[in-house]
């Protein structure tokens, strides 16, 4: 059986033919990025090749990740979303450092057609500049940030205010509102552990409102801009724009959050200890007759065993969120030679409500496409059923 290759898939229902596209990280080395396979029911994919054509209007140079399509009624065209790491003559412009190391954006790419090719609007990512004004810089202080008991005068003189890196692009539409859900990196977000008595760098899920003028242009020429109010020039006149944090690590431990807080002790210092919170996906229920917003998310990486998803729920798209108590939802099942499962998207169609995530067979093969069934019952009530794992359609459709 050929497992479908493919991390961080998206699925697309396409209501005009009927069928499915997936769109997954590629890691490519082409000239092209991004997956894109097609499926009639889910099970049996057919790759048609990459989606996005980074020969024209590229603004990335690597780590081209997680891409999401969204159908745009309004003028016929599908918009993908996705997140690189900008060239190295725009870092300073975008993070006001030459040596800004995770310096990743969020790009957005249309075509006429799911099966691409995808081209980026602009040569430019999507101008939002998140800063958050209270970071304490401490890696600007201390060789070793994640020694314990770090001295208080050093964190004390530290400098506050960092900008940003944004990922795992997720976007929501409500009654003519567009909510932007990315994933702000683990660099340049250290924090401290009041428990462990150090700091950890972290990654979260944090959210901004689109201007949604962009989604009418029937052209499909606009690049999408955050509403006015997010926009936020200081007093030397150098932009430096809001955001809403969503969800971390912080605001509601769990314990299955901490796979990799000891990985410098473990390793003699070679890697950073870290927790993830990553590629969130969001959708609106009615449970137990109230309006409800569901959020998936992704927590470690998947060299844990502890590598899964969790589920978050609130009243207001924007939050607060609050964690699901027994998550994760989707976790690793040895038995069934499933690891790694994490990064996905929800698949709504005929009621049915299906989780598509990656996973490996172990801990050394590729990322494959697989999904479960959500009951997502109340907020205290979250099933899964069986992971069905898809496979490779043996005959070829042409394009």
């Amino acid at each position: 059986m050929k497992r479908v290759y493919g991390a961080d898939p998206f699925v697309l229902f396409d209501k005009k033919s009927g069928a499915y596209y997936c769109y997954s990280t590629s890691n490519s080395e082409s000239s092209n990025q991004f997956y894109l396979d097609k499926s009639y029911d889910l099970k049996e994919w057919t790759r048609l090749g990459y989606a996005l054509d980074c020969s024209k209007n590229c603004w990335g140079k690597d780590w081209f990740w997680a891409p999401e399509c969204y159908y745009n009624e309004n003028n016929g065209y599908y918009y993908l979303f996705y997140s690189a790491r900008v060239k190295d003559e725009l870092t300073e412009e975008y993070f006001n450092r030459k040596d800004y190391l995770e310096s990743a954006k969020i790009g957005v790419a249309v075509s006429k057609s799911p099966e691409g090719p995808f081209v980026n609007i602009s040569d430019r990512p999507f101008d939002f500049r998140p800063y958050d004004e209270e970071y304490i810089n401490i890696e600007d202080e201390l060789d070793d940030y994640f020694v314990q008991n770090p001295d208080p005068e050093i964190i004390k003189k530290a400098k506050r205010g960092q900008y940003i890196s944004m990922i795992d692009a997720n976007l929501y539409f409500e009654d003519g509102h567009i909510y932007l859900f990315y994933s702000r990196c683990c660099y340049k977000q250290c924090h401290y552990d009041e428990k462990l008595e150090k700091f950890i760098e972290e990654s979260s899920i944090d959210a901004v409102e689109l201007d949604p003028s962009f989604w009418y242009d029937k052209e499909a020429k606009t690049m999408p801009k955050a509403l006015d109010k997010y926009l936020h020039i200081d007093e030397n006149g150098i932009r430096k724009d809001r955001f809403v944090k969503i969800l971390n690590y912080a605001n509601q431990p769990q314990e299955w959050e901490n796979g990799h807080v000891f990985d410098h002790e473990k390793t003699n210092g070679e890697l950073p200890n870290r927790r993830w919170t990553e590629g969130s996906t969001t959708i609106c229920l009615t449970l137990e007759g109230k309006k409800t917003y569901c959020m998936t998310y992704s927590c470690n990486n998947y060299l844990s065993p502890l590598y899964g998803i969790g589920i978050a729920f609130s009243d207001n798209p924007l939050g607060p969120y609050i964690k699901y108590e027994n998550n994760p939802i989707i976790a690793e099942k040895p038995a069934e030679n499933v690891y790694s499962t994490g990064h996905g998207s929800i698949v709504r169609t005929d009621g049915i409500i299906r989780f598509f995530f990656h996973y490996r067979e172990d801990f050394v093969s590729d990322r494959s496409f697989s999904f479960a069934q959500l009951f997502i019952n109340n907020r205290h009530n979250v099933q899964v059923g069986p992971i069905e794992k898809c496979v490779k359609k043996e005959i070829v459709e042409a394009k």
